[in-house]
């Protein structure tokens, strides 16, 4: 398959983003807004890269706003990273986010915490998760993307990280002021990474 697109990243991201990723801890709960999707790419696959290949980690990607083979191709292309390889061997796991949250019959915590008793069985160091929160809007479920987010705590006990990611149309224009904040309440911490990521 072909994609006409350009991997090359934006001006717009920081690399203080990369390494305040990189320190983020075990049971950490980021959110991460960023202004478009060279910037995600540029984010997702340098990061992916590093739990993967340096962390020992098992990355699962929960992919909106791209197609799950555009995610495999970023990954290849940007990071080269062999995906197909890691896919085999259960250490990396895309996934379109509508069907990770809506389509399962099993529920995305659930999910992690099978993943974390996995890693730990197979000798991996733990499981990072990159969510990008879209499918809610698209769906117009805002109301559950609120109750899921203040579900979880702003840290954890399990061996995972958990970041999601918003666009910043979405989340600046298609929530109020107050769920904004909600959102923020429940995350360890926030990342902008977009120049007009500003909250309102």
């Amino acid at each position: 398959m072909i994609f006409d697109t350009n991997l090359t990243p934006t001006s717009g991201y920081d690399e203080d983003t990369f390494e305040k990723l990189k320190r983020a801890r075990e049971g950490s709960h980021y959110i991460v807004v960023y202004h478009d999707l060279s910037m995600l790419r540029k984010i997702y696959s340098q990061y992916t890269k590093r739990q993967i290949e340096e962390k020992n980690e098992i990355v699962l990607i929960l992919s909106h706003y791209e197609t799950i083979d555009m995610v495999r191709y970023v990954l290849s292309h940007m990071a080269t990273i062999d995906v197909k390889e890691y896919e085999k061997q259960d250490s990396l796991l895309i996934i379109d986010s509508a069907r990770a949250y809506f389509g399962s019959s099993i529920d995305i915590i659930s999910f992690v915490k099978s993943l974390v008793n996995y890693a730990d069985q197979i000798g991996k160091n733990g499981v990072t998760v990159l969510a990008d929160m879209g499918s809610f809007f698209c769906y117009n479920k805002l109301n559950d993307l609120i109750e899921y987010e203040t579900s979880l705590q702003r840290t954890s006990d399990i061996k995972a990280k958990g970041f999601c990611f918003y666009k910043s149309d979405d989340f600046n224009w298609r929530i109020s002021r107050i769920q904004r904040k909600r959102l923020l309440d429940h995350h360890g911490r926030e990342l902008m990474v977009a120049p007009t990521a500003t909250l309102r």
